[in-house]
């Protein structure tokens, strides 16, 4: 019999979660047939012996990673349902999921549908997306906020969130499946949104459709470096797509400067890696060039950013933070009275007057150490505000295919 839905979760070294998240399936309550697909990619753990395990499953087993978006195509072009439904493995739906998920693709105006995602503390996580213009950031509707428990109609959003989203396999068919481009991660879910509004579909979230998520990037670590490479690679990839060469330029440009000013200093040291490399090209990457990216997810992963003259910087400024503060002395003793006599010299002798020449010099020692430190990080957002003016300048030069409108 052919299954209604297909169930597709992407695995990579994904043991810790997914035993979990394939009982949490197993109590699905749908009245119609579905399927379980697992596409391993290249796991390095148990990934593939936990899928095995599971009589209900069927494992396809990659002999590469494929990254998210090569995974779902692979697992959708294998699927029979009519309806797919794609689940992250550190996700466990609700009972009542799949259905909710399913209803609002009755109506053939709705293309994509996303979840109602829960943080481990319960609190939603995603309600979808939305995005901040021209910056192109993305930030969650109705994260932090407590869980109202009850569904209701589909809301309209301008993306949903990858960890547990659905959609037909005819209109995956008519898009040419996820951009397997946006490597290994991130913005592929926003991408395939966006192409099917340009095909007269609507996006939203089933607020029924309940799914708990242990961590936001949990394969990457939230605001890790790894994950800023990734993100902000794909982030630029998805400007290069979408905007015109002058929104590009006078808007997303200036906004990602100004963004630099006030980001992190690891975001903007990885900005700037991603910046020097240039505008990643709209052409999925071939093995190459997938593992070169991988290459450098892994070495930021392990902390081995180039040297830019901006780590051991940070390090020394750290180091005087903690060093520029004055600490007084205290007096012991195997005898407490002689402890407390010398600590009443100390008090006459040195603390009523030297005292506050050190808490002076405290001071100022603080006010240089802070304004070396914001001077650092300036330089550093110059330096990725610069190598993105230099990208950009050569992805115009060079690309033929750069669009000249907006």
């Amino acid at each position: 019999m052919t299954p209604a839905y297909s169930i597709i979760i992407v695995s990579y070294n994904s043991a810790g979660q997914l035993g979990a998240c394939l009982a949490a399936v197993s109590q699905l309550q749908c009245p119609a047939e579905y399927e379980i697909i697992v596409v391993d990619n290249a796991s390095r753990d148990d990934s593939r012996a936990i899928a095995g395990a599971d009589r209900r499953v069927r494992l396809i087993a990659e002999a590469e990673n494929w990254g998210f978006a090569g995974g779902v195509n692979r697992g959708v072009a294998a699927a029979r349902g009519p309806i797919v439904a794609l689940l992250n493995p550190d996700a466990r739906p609700q009972p009542g999921w799949l259905a909710q998920l399913a209803a609002p693709l009755a109506d053939p105006q709705i293309g994509v549908v996303g979840s109602k995602v829960l943080g481990p503390d319960g609190r939603i996580q995603s309600l979808g997306s939305a995005i901040e213009l021209p910056a192109l950031l993305t930030s969650h509707l109705g994260e932090g906020q407590p869980d109202p428990g009850a569904g209701g109609p589909p809301v309209d959003v301008w993306s949903v969130h990858g960890a547990a989203m659905a959609f037909r396999r005819s209109l995956w068919q008519d898009l040419g499946g996820l951009d397997e481009g946006f490597f290994p991660a991130y913005w592929e879910e926003t991408d395939f949104c966006e192409r099917a509004r340009q095909a007269g579909q609507r996006v939203v979230v089933a607020p029924g459709a309940a799914v708990a998520h242990e961590h936001e990037a949990s394969s990457t670590g939230k605001y890790s470096a790894e994950f800023y490479y990734y993100y902000h690679r794909n982030r630029l990839r998805y400007a290069a797509k979408w905007l015109g060469w002058p929104a590009i330029w006078q808007g997303f440009r200036a906004a990602e400067r100004a963004r630099l000013a006030g980001a992190p200093l690891l975001d903007r040291r990885v900005a700037r890696v991603v910046y020097e490399q240039g505008v990643p090209p709209i052409d999925p990457p071939g093995p190459a060039q997938r593992a070169a990216i991988r290459t450098t997810g892994q070495a930021l992963r392990s902390g081995r950013l180039p040297d830019d003259g901006f780590a051991p910087l940070a390090d020394l400024l750290a180091a005087a933070a903690d060093q520029a503060v004055h600490r007084e002395h205290r007096f012991e003793s195997r005898l407490p009275l002689v402890a407390r006599l010398r600590g009443a010299w100390n008090d006459v002798a040195t603390r009523w007057y030297v005292r506050p020449n050190f808490e002076q010099q405290t001071r100022f020692n603080l006010a240089a150490q802070r304004a070396l430190a914001a001077l650092a990080e300036q330089s550093a957002a110059r330096a990725a505000a610069d190598a993105l003016d230099s990208a950009l300048l050569a992805w115009r030069l060079g690309a033929a295919g750069a669009p000249d409108e907006a």
